[in-house]
């Protein structure tokens, strides 16, 4: 029987936000909205070129085989322009988010899996709370554990 176990628990990486946090983040952001700027772009072309390939392959006028496929990569492009473009409105989101942050605030980065070792008679709740790294322009400067409120 094993005395310790590994298990798996969520940290939150803050960032304490400065001009050089909001400007990389609203440069990567930028970035990121080109990227899918690029990739509707790709869309339609590859769509269209598709739809042009059956149609020169199929006999006129196109019979109900080639205009189901025909629909089907018109709603398969679809679906694709609607993640890019929801994936794009909340990038827009999130620069207007970051340009309205105040500087010393913190803001919540992101979460990783992190594994702590827990042992007969550790307390599972402390153990398991999750603790917070926080960074400064990329720096670590502080690292928060969550204490347990005394029991009454």
């Amino acid at each position: 029987m094993a005395d310790t176990l590994a298990l798996r628990r969520q940290v939150v990486i803050k960032a304490i936000v400065t001009e050089t946090f909001k400007q990389q983040a609203g440069a990567e952001l930028q970035a990121a909205l080109q990227n899918v700027d690029m990739n509707l772009q790709q869309l339609e072309f590859q769509g269209k070129r598709a739809i042009a390939d059956l149609e020169k392959k199929s006999v006129s006028p196109a019979g109900p085989m080639v205009t189901q496929q025909i629909e089907q990569i018109r709603g398969q492009i679809e679906n694709e322009r609607n993640q890019l473009l929801a994936a794009k409105n909340d990038m827009l989101q999130k620069l207007n988010l970051i340009s309205q942050l105040e500087i010393n605030s913190e803001f919540v980065q992101a979460q990783v899996d992190n594994y702590v070792d827990v042992g007969v008679g550790d307390n599972l709740y402390l153990k398991l709370s999750a603790p917070e790294v926080i960074v400064k322009d990329g720096v670590v400067v502080e690292i928060r554990t969550p204490q347990l409120a005394p029991q009454a």
